[in-house]
């Protein structure tokens, strides 16, 4: 259980984030919370915790993944040159 208190300048910096941001922070949250309770590891600071899911949503912001379009049973084409040693040439 989570006995940690959340810090004033914590609670400032969540109530400047968009209801948007805050759904995704509060993901990214739940996210950790559950694999620590499933993989048995101790929940070390909350407030870190929450700051450390808003750093990683505004990093999301600014750069967002790259999605790459998928074609199933399409294969890229390779090509593979063979080694030609010196002696050879």
């Amino acid at each position: 259980m989570i006995t940690n208190k959340i810090s004033d300048q914590t609670i400032k910096m969540l109530n400047k984030l968009t209801s948007e941001q805050k759904a995704k922070v509060d993901q990214v949250v739940r996210t950790h919370v559950r694999a620590c309770l499933r993989n048995g590891s101790p929940l070390e600071s909350f407030d870190r915790l929450l700051i450390e899911a808003v750093e990683v949503v505004k990093l999301e912001e600014r750069a967002p993944e790259t999605k790459y379009e998928f074609v199933p049973g399409v294969e890229p084409f390779r090509h593979y040159e063979q080694y030609t040693s010196p002696r050879e040439l």
